[in-house]
């Protein structure tokens, strides 16, 4: 095959090779919130199912990740102001060194870490919910909806976020 049809062939084979990887990049908002169940760092059971009616706040983060350690406590400030008011969150480490290493680490931290905490050293929720980067922000509205998938901190974000949430929020919750 020759000429426009060889080049047509090649531009449609391409674009086959890159739509999965475009499809993975992340949650797009506006899309159904794909659930997940998993066991937090004390054993409990955390099925985003049960969080149905919350905005849920899902943060991927790392030991070794600088930016990730910046943005926890205005997430944990955040949980604390608006979790009576129905925000839950979850964080999602993406080490692989186990429970005690990471426990350890969140022990050491001035402040602390009140929401439930995954490993997810098979990376099967980051597979799940398409995060390639971190930190990754994921806000899911009361009825199921990504409303944000937030790549990256740099101060300032927070401010963002929580004019997110208190959108988000039921209207007789959200007020502080």
């Amino acid at each position: 095959m020759n000429g426009p049809k060889a080049v047509a062939a090649a531009l449609l084979a391409g674009a086959l090779l890159t739509a999965p990887a475009a499809r993975a990049q992340g949650l797009r908002e506006g899309e159904p919130f794909p659930h997940f169940t998993a066991q937090d760092l004390t054993g409990a059971t955390v099925d985003t199912k049960t969080l149905k009616g919350k905005v849920i706040l899902i943060d991927f983060w790392s030991i070794y990740c600088t930016s990730c350690i910046q943005e926890m406590p205005h997430i944990v400030a955040l949980y604390t102001k608006y979790k009576d008011k129905g925000l839950a969150v979850i964080g999602v480490d993406l080490d692989v060194y186990g429970a005690a290493r990471v426990q350890k680490f969140l022990a050491g931290l001035d402040f602390p870490m009140p929401y439930p905490n995954i490993i997810d050293a098979k990376m099967q929720i980051k597979g799940i919910l398409r995060v390639s980067m971190l930190p990754t922000t994921i806000v899911v509205d009361p009825a199921g909806t990504v409303r944000l998938f937030h790549v990256g901190y740099k101060p300032g974000f927070e401010r963002e976020l929580e004019e997110l949430v208190k959108k988000l929020l039921p209207a007789k919750q959200a007020t502080p």
